[in-house]
């Protein structure tokens, strides 16, 4: 026996049957509500009916929040997930219960992503942080459902890898902006180094953000990043240039022991504002990244060498941050 009844502008649904404990859910439309009365019901029938009331009662709301505590707060790039997810929270899919979620309620958000002008990538970023949080609500919070509805949806086709390099003075106008004020980029004593250790180690943002002044060797010239602070977890050893040297010679000790005491957030603000003083479009700070693997090459460092710098584990993921100057191989092919 079923008892469906609208409350508070929600469908209620009660199923009762002998032998088996009762099922509560709650639906936005009555033709969910319905539907999930029948499915309960012949799958009683027919004995192949598994619980679904947790997954019922819980909405995507939920589930995230729950997700962003137990799973996000302890990864090492924690502020750029909970981010994020805190895109997607705004979004009307988090006010349905995980048992109610299709495929085409994701689709839906995927359009609407793609409306508001935002990239395939970070869509597909999106998406798969979705499907994600909710096999963790299946696998491990007792929200069963039939399926994971973002596993079937079609990601979008994402642009070819990018290849933006530092163009002929934009070096000397990032270091022109940094002596120049505004709210977020200062003219900190930290910006103009921060930029050059990034070109001359080829550094992730959260390694040099989080590199210790306990972990630089200036005698044996070098830089150690534990795996707690590395993408892959796995600690490398960074060799440092005469250049890298020379910035970290320069640069004060900060009391917190970090060799860049910036926040992500101060840091990402203080970027988008540094290279609109300096009339830069399309630079983004991980293309520096690209430019320090490029410079690793360029100077005749081996594949394997260069691997052990940048922390890259596959020559695909390699070269995916390589843009070699075509004008230099030529140098190198008449010499």
């Amino acid at each position: 026996m079923a008892t469906l009844r609208k409350r508070n502008g929600k469908w209620h649904v009660e199923v009762r049957r002998k032998g088996h404990r009762n099922v509560y859910a709650t639906f936005v439309q009555k033709s969910d509500a319905r539907g999930f009365i029948n499915k309960v019901e012949s799958d009683i029938q027919q004995k192949k009916y598994k619980d679904i009331s947790e997954a019922a009662n819980t909405t995507f709301k939920v589930a995230l929040h729950r997700y962003i505590r137990e799973k996000i707060e302890n990864k090492k790039d924690k502020q750029r997930e909970r981010s994020k997810l805190n895109v997607i929270l705004r979004h009307h899919i988090v006010k349905h219960n995980l048992s109610e979620l299709k495929t085409s309620d994701f689709a839906k958000y995927r359009d609407d992503r793609v409306k508001d002008g935002v990239t395939n990538s970070t869509i597909n970023r999106e998406l798969s942080a979705m499907r994600v949080a909710i096999q963790t609500s299946i696998d491990e919070w007792d929200c069963w459902i039939p399926e994971n509805p973002v596993k079937s949806l079609v990601k979008l086709p994402e642009n070819p890898a990018r290849e933006r390099r530092l163009l002929v003075g934009e070096h000397d106008k990032l270091m022109e902006a940094c002596k120049r004020n505004s709210k977020f980029a200062s003219p900190s004593i930290f910006w103009c180094p921060a930029i050059n250790f990034a070109i001359e180690t080829a550094m992730r943002l959260s390694e040099q953000l989080n590199l210790l002044w306990q972990n630089v060797d200036l005698t044996k010239r070098t830089a150690f990043l534990p795996a707690e602070v590395t993408k892959g977890n796995r600690s490398r050893t960074v060799p440092l240039s005469d250049k890298a040297i020379k910035v970290l010679n320069e640069i004060p000790r900060h009391i917190n022991g970090k060799v860049f005491p910036m926040s992500l957030n101060y840091h990402n603000k203080g970027w988008r504002a540094l290279t609109k003083r300096a009339d830069i479009v399309g630079l983004r700070w991980h293309d520096l990244r690209r430019e320090a693997t490029s410079r690793l090459f360029e100077q005749g460092l081996s594949v394997t060498e260069v691997q052990s710098v940048t922390g890259h584990r596959t020559l695909q993921m390699l070269s995916t941050y390589t843009n070699h100057d075509a004008e230099k191989i030529v140098i190198k092919m008449r010499s």
